[in-house]
């Protein structure tokens, strides 16, 4: 099949990722691969090597009202991807050490969030949706939602 110019002009917004490289431990980011033409894109992300971990949960965040945050929290030992699907946010890691922000705008770019860092996102624009792929099942027990507990674990992970 012949290449056009709209499938040229469809190739190219795939762009390339305008974030830094994450300096949070335990946090990288992963490059989801994608094709464009004429009717569209589609990103498609294999439960393989690249994920690091064997997922076993799925949920998305939608319709978040806005100036509202989500997460907000750690986990023990759970890895998390999380995917921008549509719109943008921002992504603030924590690993008790470093901090950073990114934004969340393109659905060819997820991020690890490996275990004992704090994330929250933020700046939602309406049209968010951000999809998470989890290492564990829902489990209170393997959440850190107070700070200074987060704090205190993660630096017995530091030392």
């Amino acid at each position: 099949m012949a290449q056009t110019a709209d499938d040229t002009s469809l190739r190219q917004a795939f762009r390339p990722m305008t974030n830094p490289s994450l300096t949070t431990r335990g946090c990288r980011w992963i490059s989801v691969p994608g094709a464009a033409d004429a009717r569209g894109q589609v990103n498609f992300l294999a439960f393989d090597d690249r994920l690091g971990f064997v997922p076993k949960r799925l949920f998305w965040l939608h319709h978040i009202a806005p100036g509202q945050w989500r997460g907000r929290h750690g986990h023990r030992e759970s890895h998390l991807v999380t995917l921008l699907l549509n719109g943008s946010c921002k992504l603030h890691l924590d690993d008790g050490k470093v901090k950073e922000t990114v934004l969340l705008d393109d659905p060819s770019q997820a991020v690890h969030i490996g275990p004992v860092v704090w994330h929250e996102l933020t700046d939602f624009t309406p049209q968010a949706v951000i999809l998470v792929i989890a290492s564990t099942l829902y489990d209170e027990a393997e959440y850190l939602r107070d700070y200074e507990t987060f704090k205190r674990v993660a630096a017995g992970r530091l030392t």
